[in-house]
């Protein structure tokens, strides 16, 4: 099989502790526009290819960091879409004194 496949799972483990920074921020501040959306299918696409080959070849340090890259994603994404609808209609309900 693979040699040194721990030498994977700690270069996977590194890199998520890298981009939990990234998806904090976004979770802290509710914003995600400093990312584009380009940038981000492109990080969805190559992430499913990593998790796809990492099954494939059942090498457990790449696809499951690729697993949880694609649910950070994911949560980017519904914050850069959803969530900023969401706080759009918020503030003009506040404007408008409906709610508080």
């Amino acid at each position: 099989m693979f040699k040194h496949e721990e030498l994977a799972l700690m270069s996977g483990a590194s890199a998520l502790v890298a981009f939990s920074f990234l998806v904090y921020n976004v979770h802290i501040t509710k914003s995600a526009d400093h990312l584009s959306f380009i940038w981000i299918f492109l990080v969805i696409i190559a992430q499913s290819l990593m998790y796809a080959y990492g099954k494939i070849n059942k090498v457990h340090g790449l696809y499951i960091p690729a697993t949880v890259y694609i649910l950070g994603l994911a949560y980017i994404l519904y914050v850069k879409t959803i969530y900023k609808e969401t706080n759009k209609i918020e503030e003009e309900l506040k404007d408008k004194n409906i709610i508080k």
